[in-house]
Order: C-alpha cells, then structure tokens, then sequence
C-alpha cells in the first residue's frame, strides 16, 4: 500500500511539473491597455505612456497627422489571433484581425523596453487578400519587405 501512494504523489508530482502554465502575453496585455485606454480626446496626451519617444519625434503635438496616425489600432474591428516574442530589450507583437468590412489585415509591431516599460517603436500595417494570409508567428516590422 506504501508503494503504491509513493508511486501516485510521485506521479502527481511529475505532471504538475510537466504542465507549466504557458507565459501570459506580455506584448498583447500592453496593446489592450493602449486600445481600451486611448480615444480623439486623450491619445496626444498619454501618447508618451505607449509610444515610445523616436517613434512620437519632437513635435508629434503639432502634427496634424498625429491623431489618426496614433489611433492606428482604429483600423482593427475585430481580433483573430496574436503571437509575440521577447528579448530583453525588444519584443514584437503580431495581431491577425478584421477591419470594419470584415477584410483581414495584420498588425506588426516592434516594442522596446523603455524605463522598465514596454512601448511601441515601430507600426507595420499589412492589408491581406484571405484569412489564409495571417500570420502564424510573431513578426517584426522589419521582418516586411520595403
């Protein structure tokens, strides 16, 4: 009987070793918030707090373009999917949607850590044909070509 509850707590023990929860999605957590949190009324305001500082440039305030440019995320209606990978300074984040017309389109964008925060360096937007053309894995922008 000893034998047989040491064999079921080792057995326990060696799954619950073997199901490690899968890592949250630290990239895809900071969109939500710049999504849910940014509107016309407040994106020039707390652009700094999602965009980091060479990508928002001097005068981003003064921009007229600015607005539409910093509410890209206007673009997606509806979400699909999403992958990202990290490194320790960098990190890119892809999001597979739908815009307003339901046509599929991607998002691809490059974030650096930024006083121990994680912000949006570079936006790539790619308009597909199909849903067959999402991406299946985290891209960078620069992973395009130009």
């Amino acid at each position: 009987m000893k034998n047989v509850l040491f064999c079921l707590i080792l057995a326990l023990f060696i799954a619950s070793c073997a199901t490690l929860p899968n890592p949250p999605s630290v990239l895809y957590q900071e969109f939500s918030q710049y999504e849910n949190s940014t509107n016309r009324d407040n994106i020039i305001e707390v652009a700094s707090n999602f965009f980091s500082p060479s990508l928002l440039g001097k005068n981003y305030q003064a921009n007229p373009d600015a607005l539409s440019q910093l509410l890209f995320k206007n673009y997606m209606a509806s979400t699909e999917s999403h992958f990202e990978k990290i490194d320790e300074q960098e990190g890119c984040l892809t999001i597979n949607g739908y815009d307003e017309e339901n046509y599929p389109l991607i998002f691809s964008l490059k974030y650096i850590s930024h006083n121990n925060h994680w912000l949006i360096d570079k936006i790539h937007v790619v308009f597909v044909e199909n849903k067959i053309d999402f991406s299946d894995r985290a891209k960078c922008p620069s992973d395009y070509p130009n």
